[in-house]
């Protein structure tokens, strides 16, 4: 379990190719179709595998330890990197987010501080997958819990985290649930769903980040909506991880240093979403956006932009 998997680190380099992407879109919706359809595709699955895959490959550790290290290695980045965002937004004019909610990715980083702080417990708990399903859908009749310390998101996606880690239970990986032909059927059929849908100002449902009341849409449909996002989710997702190659791969460095990738293209995000002139061409040109965002990603985990940055992806050297 503890050799590096190369299959995980490609479906990490997809994952993090498609959170650039989806980014890069802007705004939202765009005014193009195809660049809407492409958003809502991304958006339907790429955040829950990512946490699926954080669940697959996080161990349940308790203890003052446990709680150092995850500290280190998420909170301290997620002061670092909003430093970053609050100092380019002042420098643009703009007054900076509140610092609890985790703007421009931020917010994934104390979703898996949280998460791997509470497995230890969690799987301990009859049924945990079924109840934090459950969980997920009563969350948004919660109208207080939304964007602060990632609250909502964190409960949301919960239930792809221990899917993951009972994954790992199983020593069966998440590139390894379906076979290739499913996958492939099953991405189609998700580019066809975001087509339909990206005629709709759809987008704040697939987010997670809200209470139902505050989707404009009513309650029934918020928590329908959900429902369905989370069997989309688990069903594309693992259809789209089944995709990518065993070997290695210009996905596999990318995959392998997706942390910095995350971090570093969230800095890069704040000019570029102040920037009319950048996100009007690049935002909705669909043949722009799929190499941009595989350029970029790479680019950023590149050696010499790693080891340039790797004081400020982790600020603190590891633990004696």
């Amino acid at each position: 379990m503890d050799a590096r998997n190369t299959r995980i680190d490609n479906a990490k380099g997809l994952l993090i190719i498609l959170v650039v992407m989806g980014h890069l879109i802007w705004p939202v919706p765009s005014g193009d179709r195809a660049a809407d359809g492409l958003y809502f595709f991304v958006y339907f699955f790429h955040m829950p595998m990512f946490a699926l895959i954080s669940g697959y490959l996080s161990r349940a550790e308790a203890g003052r330890a446990a709680l150092v290290r995850n500290g280190r290695l998420l909170l301290v980045p997620y002061v670092v990197f909003f430093a970053l965002h609050a100092l380019a937004l002042r420098l643009m004019g703009e007054t900076p987010y509140p610092f609890l909610q985790g703007h421009y990715g931020l917010w994934y980083l104390l979703s898996l501080f949280c998460w791997r702080m509470l497995l230890p417990y969690v799987r301990r708990v009859p049924l945990a997958l079924s109840a934090s399903i459950v969980l997920a859908l009563a969350v948004g009749f919660v109208p207080f819990i939304g964007l602060d310390l990632s609250l909502s998101r964190t409960v949301v996606l919960l239930p792809f985290f221990l899917a993951g880690h009972r994954m790992r239970e199983k020593g069966r990986a998440p590139t390894e649930v379906l076979s290739r032909p499913a996958g492939a059927a099953l991405v189609v059929a998700g580019l066809v769903l975001a087509w339909l849908v990206s005629g709709y100002a759809f987008q704040t449902l697939v987010y997670g980040n809200a209470p139902y009341s505050a989707l404009g849409a009513g309650v029934g449909v918020g928590f329908t909506a959900r429902a369905i996002q989370l069997a989309v989710a688990f069903g594309l997702g693992l259809g789209a991880l089944a995709l990518v190659p065993s070997g290695e791969s210009p996905l596999t460095r990318i995959g392998r240093h997706s942390l910095h990738v995350y971090l570093l293209h969230s800095v890069l995000l704040v000019p570029y979403r102040h920037w009319p002139s950048a996100y009007g061409f690049l935002g909705s040109t669909v043949w722009l956006l799929v190499p941009a965002a595989f350029v970029l990603a790479y680019v950023l985990a590149s050696p010499l932009v790693v080891r340039w940055t790797c004081r400020l992806v982790s600020p603190l050297p590891p633990a004696r």
